[in-house]
């Protein structure tokens, strides 16, 4: 069942429209001035808006072109309703950003057969919305890990950067590996190394809130984006996921395998880091002294290092 919107000062012609698509099953809204439609429109969300085109102050024309001008509102389709026979006036409604006209008086057949088509097309743009939004979504992840990509990852540093330049606040990128993941793989094979980044990928999704960002940075790294997070409280945060790793029994091969992983913490803004490219290399580099001092650690970005 769809929701369908009628626009129209004329009771004979709401009600009638009415009649004819509550009839085949339609939910169906009136109103009969512009400004109590466009009121309806942002309320209720109808699926299709019928739009008269003469209506008390502000005409169908205005309310077309502010309804595809207002983002809750520029995808519902609008079939003008006119009494007009003149081409130019029909014209004027399409390139406002209707979809349709059905002219008054109307056949109630003509009527159901317009606003069927559109639903029809309306109904497949969505699902064509929605298949683009998933592939979407599959190139942004990592085929392995389902975390974020590395592309991805850099892509949404580079805006909350911005963010933060732009309305304050804090964010801290995170480098982390797995510690002697090579020694893994050449021991227990890849398939048990990719297992293990697959159950790493989970802790880390695990330790960080709906807000922050995992990705898969490469081969055993991986990166975090924590948002509004300054290093502190980033370093307790990367400290709990560290010890969780290094307590999992990973009941990969038998007996369980234990690893253990590194962290390089950096946070923006910072006197030494300017952009994307400075935080994720001065978390690069705390990852390394957090390898040089022995791994399994979590180190905290120092310019003076």
């Amino acid at each position: 069942m769809s929701k369908i919107l009628i626009i129209d000062d004329s009771r004979l012609i709401t009600q009638f429209g009415k009649s004819i698509l509550t009839g085949k099953g339609h939910e169906v809204l009136t109103a009969d001035s512009g400004e109590i439609g466009l009121e309806l429109a942002l309320r209720d969300h109808p699926d299709l808006i019928l739009l008269d085109v003469i209506l008390p102050g502000m005409d169908g024309y205005q309310i077309c072109e502010q309804l595809k001008k207002t983002d809750q509102s520029q995808d519902i389709p609008v079939i003008m309703l006119t009494s007009k026979a003149e081409p130019a006036d029909k014209i004027k409604g399409l390139v406002l950003g209707a979809v349709d006209y059905v002219t008054k008086p109307f056949d109630a057949g003509e009527l159901i057969a317009r606003v069927n088509t559109h639903l029809q097309i309306k109904e497949l743009y969505e699902a064509l919305q929605e298949r683009n939004r998933q592939l979407q979504e599959l190139a942004n992840r990592d085929g392995l890990t389902n975390l974020f990509n590395h592309r991805f990852f850099h892509e949404h540093l580079s805006r909350e950067i911005d963010r933060v330049r732009r309305y304050g606040g804090t964010i801290t990128c995170v480098i982390a590996d797995i510690d002697f993941f090579k020694k893994v793989n050449d021991t227990y094979g890849h398939q048990t190394g990719d297992s293990i980044l697959k159950e790493v990928a989970l802790i880390l999704q695990k330790g960080i809130r709906e807000s922050d960002l995992a990705a898969r940075y490469g081969g055993e790294e991986f990166a975090l984006v924590l948002l509004q997070s300054e290093s502190l409280a980033a370093q307790l945060i990367c400290e709990r996921i560290r010890s969780h790793i290094a307590a999992t029994p990973f009941k990969i091969a038998n007996p369980p395998l234990h690893i253990t992983a590194s962290f390089g913490v950096a946070s923006f803004p910072s006197a030494e880091i300017k952009e994307e490219k400075d935080l994720v290399e001065a978390a690069d580099q705390a990852l390394y002294q957090a390898k040089k001092g022995g791994r399994n650690r979590v180190v905290l970005f120092s310019p003076d290092v």
